[in-house]
């Protein structure tokens, strides 16, 4: 609900992009600033284009799950114009502790790898961003970016630099437990896989946009990590989980890994 709130009081800072620059507007330009990066076309078509977050000292802004304690960014890129899907990469996130609660993203400046199913030549991103940006206090900003992609096919070093930094995707034995709680279900977790850390914390993301998802508790168990969430909605809405459909964030000191869909157990 705190999130539904802040967004809803969102002001209005407006980037415009000729050709591949986005420039802040008003107060929020002195926590941060995001420019386009046109990026590289890959042998498969795949345009490899990015944003680059630059964040004031002392200024932080959110992973695509952003914990109990952040304030998870939203993308609409509907305006783009040869462009038939956009799908952020996003680079292994830190974790942050504020009285015990959890949230997870950045704190110093990166790249955030876009890739873009075009279906034109040059194809023509637009796309309005819903962020937040936290010091001792947080404000919401509302970002707009628009630029051609039309650069080569040569990779650009900061784009390849992160989407070689993301969680790497393993496979590994994951089993999914759900039962009912007083507003809505409890998932609980156990994988197989070897410590990443001296800490670990599990992230669950669902497809359902709508379902809110807590911390997880963790706790190992030699080759296995055992962590739960609970999934609530609002609304009395029923909770239908799809385990095929989990994403399984697992973070690390040394490493984070990247688990795609879980069994029943």
């Amino acid at each position: 609900m705190l999130r539904r709130l802040l967004f809803l009081a969102l002001a209005a800072v407006t980037l415009a992009a000729p050709a591949a620059r986005a420039q802040m507007l008003d107060d929020v330009s002195q926590a941060l600033r995001v420019e386009l990066i046109p990026g590289w076309r890959q042998a498969d078509g795949t345009h490899v284009a990015g944003l680059r977050f630059d964040l004031a000292p002392g200024w932080k802004t959110y992973w695509r799950s952003a914990g109990a304690a952040g304030i998870a960014p939203r993308m609409d890129w509907r305006r783009s114009r040869g462009v038939a899907s956009v799908t952020p990469a996003w680079p292994t996130p830190r974790l942050f502790r504020t009285a015990g609660a959890l949230s997870i993203g950045y704190d110093s400046d990166f790249v955030l790898p876009l890739l873009v199913v075009a279906t034109g030549a040059v194809p023509t991103l637009d796309g309005v961003l819903d962020l937040g940006v936290c010091s001792d206090i947080c404000l919401p900003a509302r970002v707009r970016v628009t630029g051609a992609l039309s650069g080569g096919r040569t990779p650009d070093p900061l784009l390849a630099a992160a989407l070689a930094d993301r969680p790497r995707r393993v496979s590994a034995d994951a089993t999914c437990r759900l039962r009912p709680t007083r507003d809505g279900l409890a998932l609980t977790g156990e994988i197989a896989l070897p410590p990443v850390g001296r800490s670990e914390t599990v992230v669950f993301e669902v497809p359902d946009p709508g379902v809110w998802v807590t911390d997880a508790q963790v706790s190992r168990r030699g080759g296995t990590l055992v962590a739960t969430s609970e999934l609530m909605v609002g609304g009395g809405r029923n909770v239908a989980i799809d385990r095929s459909r989990v994403r399984i964030t697992v973070i690390g000191d040394r490493r984070a890994v990247e688990i795609e869909g879980c069994r029943g157990g």
